[in-house]
């Protein structure tokens, strides 16, 4: 999501704040289950990642081979809804509510959790 963030910037394109708030949720989950021995690790794959989303960024917007754009625009977007997939959003308006009593109090303290982090 950082090299979602600069390249919006670089593209003056697209407004930051929602991937910037997204990103700054996923920092947050990522800390908390993040412990020292392995904050090192886990930086250096931040970093990859970010390197390899920024090429794929790079190459969907200045690549002259229209079908090479389109994949790294296609698998940019899928990276960026697998991190999504990850964080906590709040149900849709209208949504039906799950008959099992279970599903429900779980449902009902993520809707929570979501509201509480925004």
């Amino acid at each position: 999501m950082s090299a979602q963030i600069e390249h919006h910037w670089l593209m003056s394109d697209q407004p930051t704040a929602q991937v910037e708030t997204r990103r700054d949720h996923l920092e947050d989950i990522l800390d908390a289950l993040t412990s020292a021995e392995e904050a090192t690790r886990i930086l250096a794959e931040r970093i990859e990642a970010k390197v390899a989303h920024a090429s794929l960024l790079t190459q969907a917007a200045f690549s002259q081979d229209p079908r090479r754009a389109s994949w790294a625009e296609k698998r940019a977007e899928q990276e960026l809804a697998h991190c999504r997939s990850i964080l906590l959003h709040p149900a849709p308006e209208g949504a039906a509510t799950p008959d099992n009593a279970h599903d429900s109090d779980l449902n009902r303290v993520n809707q929570e959790a979501w509201h509480a982090s925004q």
